[in-house]
């Protein structure tokens, strides 16, 4: 979205930048820096490069976007939009949903806007200011770390999503969330603000390590994330890997296929025959990537097979409708393919295992 309509926006959504020409709103509370803060049109005026790079986020269009809207619409609960318009408790609610997650959303904390203690600029803010060094990592927790909402039928702390301490316990725990998802190029510039990695595909190709063999008609993979700091991946339970394996003929025919998805699993709530599961409501399992880890496809079909290749490929996926019983049949949001190979048939003196 260009600046020139980013500030119309924000102006028709929010009061007004000025009272009058030359005059800025508050200027009469301005004059201690100490108490006066800015409403979110105000941090565009003055900000609006990061402005610029906040209206091509993921963060503005929290609401708007399509796969929240096919969600929400299954389940439009205060639950969901408290993260994803959580200026509502101030906007009127179509306000809030256009926004999305603001300026104050992540920096704002009633007495003053909150920001971390490296500095971009020289002089001091005209509004109240505290930094704080935990802020690049902290502020995300709000909507990245939290629970199932009362009602759902999970115990507490099943916990709905758990990105923060997936951090804590990574080998980059040392490192905020701006270091890599708001990445700049020097201290003179501040953190982007698009957050453009966390839906970059080829970012997503960088942070996973394959390497395939090929065992008879098993296949084996060790995998590995390169600097990832949370699980891989994390965020919300509709997000999973999915690794396929098959082997093909001579003639291109499919002859056998295995498929393994790395998530959080839980017990379904419900029996295939619409029946209520009482057992635990805890995950099952969770093998999403944490670091690395070792997978084997085995596709022996019944009878051996000559002359048939293996193919692999890795999927990210982002699940619109889990099948919990058959997650195969899950349907699918969007895919990003992260890694694939082919693996040569087995020679005539190969053995079997």
């Amino acid at each position: 979205m260009p600046r020139r309509t980013l500030l119309a926006l924000l102006a028709a959504l929010l009061p007004a930048c000025t009272d009058g020409p030359g005059n800025p709103a508050g200027a009469a509370v301005r004059g201690a820096a100490s108490t006066w803060l800015p409403d979110e049109a105000e941090c565009a005026a003055c900000h609006d490069d990061i402005a610029d790079e906040w209206a091509r986020s993921r963060h503005h269009r929290s609401f708007t976007n399509r796969e929240f809207q096919r969600s929400y619409a299954r389940e439009p609960t205060p639950f969901c939009r408290d993260c994803h318009a959580p200026g509502h408790a101030h906007l009127p609610a179509g306000d809030a949903e256009a926004l999305g997650v603001g300026c104050l959303a992540c920096h704002g904390d009633g007495a003053a806007i909150v920001s971390g203690v490296r500095r971009t600029g020289t002089g001091d803010a005209p509004h109240a200011l505290r930094r704080d060094p935990g802020f690049a990592t902290d502020s995300c927790a709000r909507c990245h770390e939290f629970d199932f909402p009362p009602g759902s039928g999970r115990a507490p702390g099943t916990m709905m999503q758990t990105t923060m301490r997936e951090h804590r316990a990574s080998a980059h725990a040392d490192r905020s969330c701006a270091d890599c998802h708001m990445p700049r190029p020097d201290l003179t510039t501040h953190p982007r603000h698009d957050f453009a990695s966390t839906r970059d595909p080829s970012a997503m190709r960088r942070a996973l390590d394959v390497t395939a063999r090929r065992d008879g008609d098993v296949l084996l993979l060790d995998l590995r994330t390169r600097d990832v700091g949370h699980a891989f991946p994390t965020g919300d339970l509709f997000r999973r890997l999915a690794v396929h394996a098959a082997l093909v003929g001579p003639d291109g025919r499919e002859l056998a296929r295995r498929s393994r998805y790395l998530a959080r699993h839980f017990v379904p709530r419900h029996h295939p025959d619409g029946r209520i599961r009482h057992a635990s409501t805890r995950p099952l399992v969770d093998d999403r990537l944490q670091g690395a880890a070792s997978l084997r496809l085995d596709l022996r079909p019944d009878a051996p097979i000559d002359g048939a290749a293996l193919v692999w490929w890795i999927d990210l996926e982002r699940v619109d409708a889990r099948d919990p019983d058959r997650p195969e049949q899950s349907t699918i949001a969007d895919t990003v393919r992260l890694a694939d190979g082919h693996l040569p048939p087995l020679s005539p003196a190969s053995p079997r295992p």
